[in-house]
């Protein structure tokens, strides 16, 4: 007995120097998606501390500042392999995409994985308190942070420049950084708020509207709408409805290019309009400028009074006809690297090309239909002038010898 009494004595003394043992932290735990941001900051250093975990979404961010602007942001992902986490720091100049900071030197530490679906990040930060455009202030009990999820897409590399697609939720909360300051670690992971407060509600972001109208207004212009317009005029000769039509095709291009543009700003991956998806856009439009231009010539050609024989097709017409056809074809191929840029998924594409063959098959079926249709036009005029010229030099006198 006195044996078993002096065990729980001297557990009863070690007990309390063992609790002491794990650093003091400030944590943030979401409930809904069972997120934990935790921070440590070590007495003896400027290094930052940190314990991360959360449902794998495509990305997680946490951000020191209260807005997006000049914060520095610790974004992870899932590897490459699916097996690991890469964490990248990141600097924001405006409310767009971050850029990584080569100069934040953030080191993953033992047991960092992804576990059951859930990443897990263990790290150090050995330059974290001031960066360009912003610091922690240490002496803080409410410093501003804020937090954001990516979309539930797919998104796995070892680069800490990898692509990011526009968060859809994000939120603001602070941290007690005097809670946290102490003996430096790691800290626990943790399923309890302690120093930290949610700052309003979590805000879901639709933000991403921009790049989906972009896409269906050049994709319905492109993949509906011109199928339409050579339809009519090629089987039915409506000319007066395909000038109008045409300025409709135009308008809803011009509008998808413009949202192109505005959105392009928000990405580093598309701010220096230097991707293929944009140099193609670039032509493609100009392309199809240059199709106006070309119709309103066209259209002063055709008010002028014309014989009953069919019309010779000019150097214009050929010019238009080829050239509506090249930047139309340019226009779909550009749509697939469109897709390809978004990081859209596989399944995306697919539909896009299957979509592209079937309403492709309708305009083939027109372009044949007209040449046969001219063909036949013109061997009929032909024979009748024949026949015309026939007559005619039968109904002449015939000259004496």
């Amino acid at each position: 007995m006195n044996y078993f009494l002096v065990h729980l004595l001297v557990l009863a003394a070690i007990l309390p120097w063992v609790q002491c043992d794990a650093p003091p932290a400030s944590t943030l735990y979401l409930s809904e998606t069972n997120t934990t941001f935790s921070i440590n900051l070590p007495d003896n250093s400027s290094d930052v501390y940190i314990y991360f975990s959360s449902p794998a979404f495509s990305w997680v961010a946490v951000g020191a500042g209260d807005k997006m602007a000049n914060s520095l942001s610790f974004i992870m992902y899932p590897s490459a392999n699916n097996k690991n986490v890469t964490i990248s720091p990141r600097i924001a100049s405006g409310h767009s995409e971050p850029t990584f900071a080569p100069e934040i030197q953030i080191e993953s530490l033992p047991g960092t994985t992804i576990n059951n679906d859930t990443l897990v990040l263990n790290a150090v930060c050995h330059n974290c308190r001031t960066w360009r455009g912003g610091s922690l202030d240490v002496s803080s009990t409410t410093q501003p942070w804020i937090y954001a999820f990516g979309p539930d897409l797919e998104l796995q590399s070892n680069s800490q420049h990898a692509p990011l697609r526009r968060h859809h939720a994000y939120g603001h909360f602070t941290m007690n950084m005097v809670q946290a300051s102490g003996a430096g670690g790691v800290p626990e992971p943790s399923t309890v708020m302690n120093g930290a407060q949610l700052v309003g509600a979590e805000k879901e972001d639709n933000g991403n509207q921009a790049t989906v109208a972009h896409a269906i207004l050049i994709a319905f212009a492109i993949l509906v709408m011109t199928p339409i317009n050579v339809v009519l005029v090629g089987l039915f000769k409506t000319f007066n409805l395909h000038i109008w039509f045409s300025v409709l095709v135009m308008m809803f291009i011009i509008a998808g290019f413009g949202l192109g543009i505005s959105i392009s700003g928000e990405y580093n991956r598309s701010k220096h309009f230097s991707s293929p998806h944009q140099v193609l856009g670039f032509i493609t439009i100009i392309a199809f400028l240059a199709i106006g231009v070309l119709g309103g010539f066209q259209s002063r050609q055709l008010r002028v009074p014309s014989t009953n024989a069919p019309r010779q097709a000019t150097k214009l017409d050929t010019a238009h006809t080829w050239l509506a056809r090249g930047a139309w074809l340019l226009a779909v191929i550009n749509g697939g690297l469109g897709l390809q840029f978004a990081s859209s998924p596989m399944h995306t594409r697919i539909i896009y090309a299957l979509v592209t063959l079937a309403l492709t098959l309708p305009m083939v079926i027109v372009y044949l239909l007209v040449w046969r249709r001219q063909r036949v036009t013109k061997e009929k005029f032909d024979e009748d002038r024949d026949v015309v010229l026939e007559a005619y030099y039968l109904s002449q006198p015939k000259p004496i010898h």
